[in-house]
């Protein structure tokens, strides 16, 4: 059965006074995405009491076209639950499916993920276009999270390992973030032998020093018995 195809957010946005938080949790090789649609009041409420189908694609998101005649996408749409006024969509990108991320796309035009030696850049313009293209919505606050050393980075603010930027109509604010991408491609055998590698030098540094105790020990005891022959040979004398 072909689905309908939306555009993420267009039709919740012709609303008064929406605000919207984004969420950019990066875990290993998985960018996991999290949009926060937030109503004001209760008639905002009710344009969010429908099936919710949305493309996490961009490319299979494409306005003008015919709803009926739309690809089937059910293993790229977005994942939505409905809460009070909130209205929540989830998604976990792959790095390179992160690059077509749906909701990125509606906010900016060049939006771009980058591999740079042994780090990950992620970077926008300093024009949000979502403000204009949706007269309705007043702010954004943007978080990225993620467990890898940031290098650099141009947040606002930044609690723990979660980096915050707040956009509003009157911005004029890029996002950029610098990642340490050391191990984030580290396959499970390299891991593997990495860890057989530390537990061998661990075994190593232990045959090390039982070797030195010993040795210490062995040299004590020819120094104690060579005081105790010498106090021996004295009284003889």
């Amino acid at each position: 059965m072909k689905k309908r195809i939306l555009n993420l957010i267009i039709p919740l946005l012709f609303m008064t006074g929406c605000s919207c938080e984004y969420n950019l949790k990066i875990e290993e090789n998985t960018f996991k995405e999290e949009i926060k649609l937030i109503a004001d009041d209760q008639a905002e409420v009710s344009l969010f009491n429908e099936k919710w189908e949305v493309s996490s694609n961009k490319d299979q998101n494409v306005p003008g076209g015919d709803p009926s005649t739309a690809e089937a996408v059910d293993d790229n749409m977005y994942k939505y639950n409905l809460s009070n006024n909130m209205l929540t969509f989830n998604y976990d990108f792959s790095q390179n499916g992160y690059r077509n991320s749906t909701a990125v796309s509606k906010c900016y035009n060049n939006f771009t993920v980058t591999n740079y030696q042994n780090s990950i850049i992620i970077s926008t313009p300093s024009k949000a276009i979502c403000f204009d293209n949706y007269p309705s919505l007043n702010n954004i606050v943007i978080n990225i999270t993620t467990d890898k050393e940031i290098i650099s980075n141009n947040a606002d603010s930044s609690n723990g390992n979660t980096y915050t930027w707040k956009l509003s109509k009157d911005s004029n604010k890029s996002i950029n973030m610098v990642i340490d991408n050391t191990n984030m491609n580290e396959n499970p055998s390299s891991s593997n032998n990495n860890q057989e590698h530390n537990e061998k030098k661990e075994k190593d540094y232990t045959m090390y020093i039982f070797s030195g105790i010993l040795l210490a020990v062995v040299l004590i005891g020819y120094l104690v018995f060579s005081i105790i022959k010498k106090k021996s040979n004295d009284r003889d004398v």
